[in-house]
């Protein structure tokens, strides 16, 4: 029974607005323009006070293993890159020259291409449901 009494309510509240915007539109612009500057500033002051005090205070320790984990993979991407843009020209030269013989080496396992780091988390354990 409210919803039919709360849906003029808030149309004629809309509507009053519109006429007192346009009323001061009308009869004083600069107060109207005053009055947009100051909502304009206390935005940005609540966005500002927000972003520098309370969310860091919030996510203070949760980002820690997170930003280990980026500078643990810059460091690992970075040595992959001085190591694979190394060549010996000498070392190759020598291998084309040498007579093609069969050496047994051992296999080299593939490292995977990844560089991302597990971080631990909270591990719950497996709830024992009965299946249906």
């Amino acid at each position: 029974m409210r919803r039919p009494f709360v849906k003029p309510l808030v149309n004629s509240l809309i509507t009053l607005g519109i006429i007192g915007f346009i009323y001061t539109l009308a009869t004083n612009p600069t107060s109207l323009l005053r009055q947009a500057g100051y909502i304009f500033l206390f935005i940005i002051l609540f966005y500002l006070v927000y972003r520098f005090i309370i969310r860091p205070a919030q996510t203070k320790g949760q980002d820690k293993g997170y930003h280990r984990a980026v500078k643990q993979s810059k460091i690992r991407q970075k040595e992959k890159e001085r190591s694979g843009n190394k060549v010996d020209m000498n070392a190759y030269r020598n291998v084309q020259k040498r007579p093609s013989a069969k050496v047994n080496k051992p296999l080299k396992k593939k490292k995977s291409n990844t560089h991302l780091t597990v971080i631990e988390g909270k591990k719950g354990k497996k709830k024992n449901r009965a299946f249906f």
